[in-house]
């Protein structure tokens, strides 16, 4: 955490759970907390409105002053409410932070196991600058990891899907799914790669940067 505060307003999980399965990474929380690094809230998404979450997590913040803050889930808290009001929400959260110049990390789930999802059913993929997508593939039988960067604003990146494992030092994260496509889809298909023009296209790539430069 580079010895700069961080803040976690947990809306899915108890603090037992949570310091449980940091701690199978091998991160204490309890220690951090200790050390005035971390600060934690958990709270049931239905305790109370949107309006009053907003208040709460303002006033912790303007009292804890976090360089970091994390929400999880957005998506707890979008049961049972309005689009609209769900979306002043989060422009509510978003703004606020980027005043206090405090960076922000937001989960937020969907209904789908697998296959394609919508990053718009929530109204939230104009208002955020980075959306990284997680998400379970079937690849020769076996359940995989996916991740990709959907969307960085004002920046160049990775547009490959690569494969991520969860260990004990914490996620990991491998090479791409280069032999397969339709992965987003949730149905990946093998396709055959010929090594001469795929080298061919990577130098290409290389030269192109070179040259922009």
């Amino acid at each position: 955490m580079n010895n700069e505060p961080a803040m976690l307003f947990a809306y899915e999980e108890s603090r037992a759970q949570l310091f449980r399965n940091a701690s199978s990474w091998g991160i204490d929380f309890e220690e951090l907390e200790k050390k005035g690094l971390l600060r934690i809230l958990c709270s049931y998404p239905e305790s109370a409105g949107l309006e009053d979450h907003l208040q709460i997590i303002k006033s912790e913040i303007a009292d804890f002053k976090p360089s970091r803050m994390a929400i999880d889930s957005l998506s707890a808290l979008a049961r049972g409410v309005s689009n609209n009001a769900f979306r002043q929400f989060v422009i509510g959260v978003t703004g606020f932070a980027k005043q206090e110049e405090i960076t922000g990390f937001f989960t937020n789930t969907t209904d789908q196991f697998m296959g394609s999802n919508s990053i718009t059913d929530s109204h939230i993929s104009t208002i955020t600058d980075t959306i990284l997508m997680l998400q379970y593939v079937e690849i020769r039988g076996e359940m995989s990891r996916a991740i990709n960067v959907f969307k960085m604003r004002g920046s160049w990146h990775d547009k490959g899907i690569r494969e991520y494992t969860i260990t004990a030092q914490g996620p990991e994260i491998k090479d791409s799914f280069r032999s397969y496509e339709r992965i987003i889809s949730g149905s990946p298909t093998r396709i055959t790669v010929n090594e001469k023009s795929e080298l061919s296209r990577i130098i290409q790539g290389v030269q192109e940067k070179t040259t922009d430069k």
